[in-house]
């Protein structure tokens, strides 16, 4: 045994992809696993200190600007990362035009949070803390480097920008709980962050590369990332409504107290989401290429990538529910109506995963308007579940509607379509043990 996996790191070792691939998942995964830590224990603090009443309303708040965050980002991010793929020539241009219609992007968001803040119930102080969260996209703009480093594989950049932005706010986090600060200081490092991890960007990218003033806008280059981004801007919508409305409609039926439990247990689940991220961000440019090689190359390079996505997920899902109890009844008793919502929802962890690879399967196959139908539909289902189930058994409704949504998008709308019934099939593959068994024996 020992042999085998001896062989199987010197093989891995030799394969010049595999290290090139394996060196930019590694800088991922430092990222994360730094921002997990740290995030790990200040996010426990300022939830204490807060408590479920406060921590809710500023969850609530993070919340509803995610809702309207799409619109600022347009769909763009995978969309650019394959252009910029297969046509590294058209580098300035592709650059250029994605930071204009980002730039765009955002004035729109703001104008669709003011107009739905007009018509909503919230008080001064709630809306102003929606604002002061929101204005920090603008810095979300420089997010189109970060497409960049993602296509040329150099993700290290990235994630070094986003290791000193998050461990620098999560000082200020500290400081301000300890304090007793208001809300809005917490509202204000949320837009910090982003203006921090986007100045990172800008500065390894002019030291590195070169200088955005060499970006130039193309009408053409705007007119075709429309066309292919369209579906997913609507996608995207309905997945970060679908994601999200869970806490704007607790809060309306329950209360901040409620958003507070139910947004503690989602937390603690959430931090695991930057596995599904970090591996299929790095592999898909690769994926690009297999298809570009031949069929059964591609096919089997999806195939693998479904397989590590399950298992994967089956292995976190178990340790989150665990390792979620144990953190609540140890360290947060205030919190302890969160653990029947954090059992349920640690297992939406499985179809996150497979979710964010069965996305960049539509996005390789230019299949988004199926990923626009398929999320559009989990968001209805999840919208009137929400509604019937919150309203009858209480905040763990929240948590059973995602997961039954999430479960219905991933496992059965591939069923209802042709062209989708293959990648159902992968996806029913990868389930299987012996799939798993025999992937691992073919590369010892």
């Amino acid at each position: 045994m020992i042999n085998r996996a001896k062989n199987l790191i010197e093989k891995a070792w030799a394969h010049k992809g595999l290290r090139h691939y394996g060196a930019n998942t590694t800088w991922l995964f430092a990222e994360k696993a730094v921002r997990m830590a740290i995030g790990f224990v200040v996010g426990i603090y300022v939830a204490r200190q807060l408590g479920p009443a406060k921590y809710g309303l500023l969850n609530y708040a993070i919340a509803f600007v995610a809702i309207f965050s799409i619109i600022a980002s347009l769909g763009l991010d995978q969309i650019v990362v394959r252009e910029l793929v297969k046509h590294p020539e058209k580098r300035n241009k592709l650059l250029g035009s994605t930071f204009v219609m980002k730039l765009a992007g955002f004035f729109l968001m703001l104008i669709g949070i003011w107009i739905t803040l007009y018509f909503s119930s919230n008080d001064y102080s709630t809306n102003l803390i929606i604002l002061v969260i929101a204005a920090g996209y603008l810095f979300q703009i420089f997010q189109t480097i970060d497409f960049y480093f993602q296509a040329q594989v150099l993700s290290k950049y990235v994630a070094i920008s986003q290791i000193i932005a998050w461990s620098l706010v999560s000082c200020g986090r500290a400081f301000c709980a300890w304090q007793g600060y208001p809300l809005i200081y917490f509202a204000a490092l949320e837009a910090i962050n982003m203006c921090l991890m986007s100045l990172g960007y800008l500065f390894f990218y002019t030291l590195k590369v070169s200088h955005p003033f060499h970006w130039r806008l193309d009408s053409d280059i705007v007119r075709y990332l429309l066309k292919d981004s369209w579906p997913l801007i609507l996608s995207g919508g309905a997945s970060m409504i679908y994601m999200r409305v869970d806490q704007v409609m607790i809060k309306s039926i329950l209360g901040d107290t409620e958003v507070g439990y139910y947004s503690f247990a989602v937390r603690l689940v959430e931090i695991w989401y930057f596995l599904p991220m970090i591996i299929c961000s790095s592999l898909f440019p690769s994926i690009i290429r297999a298809k570009e090689i031949s069929k059964e190359h591609y096919h089997h390079r999806l195939q693998m990538l479904f397989t590590l996505m399950f298992w994967l997920a089956v292995v976190v899902a178990l340790g989150s529910t665990f390792a979620g109890m144990y953190i609540i009844t140890r360290f947060c008793g205030e919190y302890i109506n969160s653990i029947p919502i954090l059992i349920i929802y640690s297992w939406r962890l499985v179809f996150c995963f497979v979710g964010v690879a069965m996305s960049s399967y539509f996005i390789a196959e230019n299949m988004q308007k199926y990923l626009l139908l398929f999320l559009v539909f989990a968001m209805i289902i999840n919208i009137i579940q929400n509604y019937v189930l919150i309203k009858n058994i209480g905040v763990t409704g929240a948590a059973w509607s995602t997961l039954i949504a999430s479960f219905i998008m991933s496992y059965c709308m591939p069923l209802f379509t042709k062209r989708t019934r293959e990648i159902w099939i992968i996806l029913a593959k990868a389930t299987v043990p012996v799939y798993l068994i025999k992937e691992v024996r073919n590369n010892v």
